[in-house]
């Protein structure tokens, strides 16, 4: 009876301790796969930077200048951003409790979302105003 006893309470700590492992890793795979998303759209912030330095260059008024400078700034803002988080990110999360890392993960994965928000809303704008102010 008590190896009855003690093969169960083996197999729960062993079921709970692979659930949790489990769970940290299925949440950091939802932050990599936003990461991805992301670093995905790289290359439009690069192709809309080019396109409004092009714009600016062509100096064609002083309106046009400013709105491309702002536009240009804002994919930098975002660009940096994400460099940012990508450095400050600790996939490994050593010596920390299952609490901690589910924490962390949860906060890096709605931190990320607000990138990958925030590059969506201005490669979007960048876009729409390079498309806007062609030469045509």
């Amino acid at each position: 009876m008590k190896r009855i006893i003690a093969a169960l309470f083996l197999s729960f700590v062993l079921f709970s301790c692979t659930d949790k492992k489990k769970q940290e890793k299925d949440l950091l795979d939802e932050v990599i796969k936003v990461h991805d998303r992301v670093m995905g759209k790289e290359e439009l912030i690069m192709i809309n930077k080019m396109q409004l330095d092009t714009l600016i260059k062509e100096n064609r008024s002083p309106e046009i200048t400013a709105v491309a400078t702002q536009h240009s700034k804002a994919l930098d803002s975002a660009d940096t951003n994400m460099e940012n988080w990508m450095h400050n990110f600790d996939a490994e999360n050593k010596g920390k409790s299952h609490e901690e890392i589910m924490t962390y993960l949860t906060s890096q994965k709605k931190e990320i979302n607000a990138i990958d928000s925030n590059f969506n809303v201005v490669v979007a704008d960048a876009s729409k105003f390079i498309k806007q102010n062609k030469i045509k």
